[in-house]
């Protein structure tokens, strides 16, 4: 597989979009840089996890490939928001489908390439997802989780605040946050992005994917770059919280790391 050459395809399908108005051709930049973060994170799951073969070939570019419909859905729309536009995910299925893609792979590679980055963004996938669909589907899942950590909490962090954009345009409060968003989060289950409401509960959306990640080296790298502190260091500092963090520490601690 001549990984150069998809990037360098990807690379020009997502700067068509830029305008040379500042704003748009910023989150343009932003999604085209997270993308290759995530394709970085996907490859260091793949090694760590012993994925290889034509498997390791196809995550690989499903990782790479996983939010090429956000740049069409910006254009479009002006947001990253799914909900008041469109799923994102499908809508990288049917730009995949528009273009004449650089050579190696049979139809069927391709099908499966466009299967994960249609469920990449999915709220659950079904266990009874076969490999190799599942492996691809799984690593680009925790490699977008990885990278979008990093980012919320960068322009969270931000002093002059956050890019509105980026955070869904959701109210900032230095304390409050949603009850059904912290439940579900104490719960270890995954919480609905259509359902935020806070700054605050956006990370406790981020918190919530701890639980939900496949591999045991997305947590470690997760833990390392002290993404999991950082979080809880944005939230009020009250007892519902630190049981939360407590439980968090322990999930961890039961995985071994």
């Amino acid at each position: 597989m001549s990984l150069p050459r998809h990037i360098d395809f990807f690379t020009s399908f997502a700067t068509k979009h830029f305008s040379g108005e500042a704003e748009n051709d910023y989150h343009i930049r932003l999604k085209l840089d997270h993308s290759l973060r995530v394709l970085d994170d996907a490859r260091a799951i793949i090694s760590a996890e012993n994925i290889t073969g034509h498997v390791a070939e196809l995550t690989t570019l499903s990782a790479l490939y996983h939010d090429i419909g956000r740049f069409p859905q910006f254009a479009q729309y002006g947001t990253f928001k799914d909900v008041d536009s469109i799923n994102h995910g499908r809508m990288g299925v049917l730009a995949l489908r528009s273009q004449e893609l650089p050579g190696g792979f049979s139809k069927e590679d391709w099908k499966l390439i466009r299967a994960s980055i249609g469920l990449h963004n999915a709220k659950e996938i079904n266990p009874r997802t076969n490999d190799p669909l599942r492996t691809m589907v799984n690593v680009t899942r925790d490699a977008d989780k990885l990278d979008i950590f990093s980012i919320i909490l960068a322009h969270l962090g931000q002093k002059n605040g956050p890019n509105t954009v980026v955070i869904h345009s959701l109210e900032e409060h230095p304390a409050k946050y949603s009850r059904t968003i912290y439940e579900t989060t104490l719960a270890g289950a995954t919480c609905d992005y259509g359902a935020l409401r806070y700054s605050n509960d956006f990370i406790l959306l981020l918190i919530s994917w701890v639980f939900s990640l496949n591999y045991i080296t997305s947590i470690r790298l997760l833990s390392c770059r002290g993404l999991i502190e950082h979080a809880f260091s944005l939230l009020p500092k009250n007892d519902e919280i630190q049981t939360l963090e407590k439980k968090v520490h322990i999930f961890i601690h039961y995985k071994n790391l």
